[in-house]
């Protein structure tokens, strides 16, 4: 007897018969069989480990913005700096909103990590997130981008929950959350390109104030003199050489401006190595925070995905017999 043609991935889990394709001539140029093959397979879901992974992760990231110990400065304002720039000074510094965003976004987190009230509890998170972030950044002189990253990736968490919200109470219902392909292939793809775009934009952005000269070597040993740990190894290390600084600068510029080719799979794993090591320079050079683009980073440019959803194939043994294919 034949049966449907059964196949596992890391995108997505499918049992489906295929199709008959009437041929047809396309034009030169165009060709509808792969453009809806391509869009198709943007739907395709996927088991939900790796995703619920990150957004664990997304969660304990906010975590630690609400209890964030940040300090007001105090000067004049200027320039549009944030989503809250209009709001006057006195809504600003005021304790009272700050403790408002803080708790709220306390609430939310909680909500959303036992998956209540999805998906008010996931926007009660990015609203009190961005919120938060926002006020700091409008009471400091200089600030670094350690929370961008998280934001941008929390509103795509929350955009696909309230897509999907019917489908994911339903699951959470029955029991079956972890057991059924649940997230749609895009919410990875998405995130990937998101975080590519991310570090090319920093790439481009240094190319764009300060030209090749970025990479004189020179700006970093001033950098990691100034505001180094004296006692990491590495700042012993960039300090005693500028030729192996003008290399570590000259790499970086070159791993972060080609971020975005990451949406290639087989450049993926060389990319995100890369930024993982400047990243591990930075921490343990400098007190920068970058810990959170780090993980996340590693998370989605690395084959962590793969590795997580074969390991949940195995485990759960709900298809026997099927095969495994890798590569987003």
């Amino acid at each position: 007897m034949l049966q449907p043609a059964l196949r596992v991935s890391s995108i997505s889990v499918t049992m489906e018969v295929e199709p008959r394709v009437e041929r047809r001539r396309a034009a030169p140029g165009s060709s509808p069989l792969q453009e809806t093959s391509w869009l198709t397979g943007l739907e395709q879901r996927m088991l939900p480990h790796f995703n619920q992974l990150v957004i664990w992760a997304l969660l304990g990231t906010a975590a630690v913005l609400a209890i964030w110990p940040f300090e007001l400065r105090s000067g004049e304002r200027a320039g549009f700096v944030s989503l809250l720039s209009w709001l006057p000074d006195a809504v600003i510094r005021s304790q009272l909103i700050w403790l408002v965003f803080r708790l709220l976004l306390i609430a939310g987190v909680t909500l959303w990590y036992f998956q209540r009230w999805l998906p008010w509890s996931c926007w009660v998170v990015v609203l009190a997130f961005t919120g938060l972030w926002s006020l700091h950044v409008e009471t400091t002189y200089n600030t670094a981008h350690i929370f961008n990253m998280a934001n941008m990736l929390l509103v795509m968490q929350a955009i696909w929950i309230t897509a999907d919200a019917p489908l994911i109470r339903q699951r959470l219902q029955r029991g079956t959350f972890w057991q059924e392909p649940l997230v749609p292939r895009w919410v990875s793809l998405v995130s990937i390109a998101y975080i590519g775009i991310f570090h090319t934009a920093a790439g481009l952005s240094k190319l764009s104030f300060s030209g090749p000269s970025w990479a004189d070597g020179t700006s970093l040993q001033l950098w990691t003199y100034l505001w180094g740990r004296p006692w990491s190894p590495t700042t012993q290390l960039i300090l005693s050489s500028r030729t192996l600084t003008q290399c570590l600068q000259a790499l970086t510029l070159s791993i972060e401006t080609a971020g975005v080719l990451a949406i290639f799979p087989r450049l993926r794993p060389w990319i995100g190595w890369g930024l993982v090591a400047f990243y591990s320079g930075v921490l343990a050079t400098f007190d920068y925070g970058f810990q959170f683009n780090a993980l996340f980073t590693a998370l989605y440019f690395l084959p962590c995905e793969n590795l997580i959803t074969r390991s949940a194939l195995r485990r759960s043994r709900q298809l026997p017999g099927a095969t495994i294919e890798t590569g987003l």
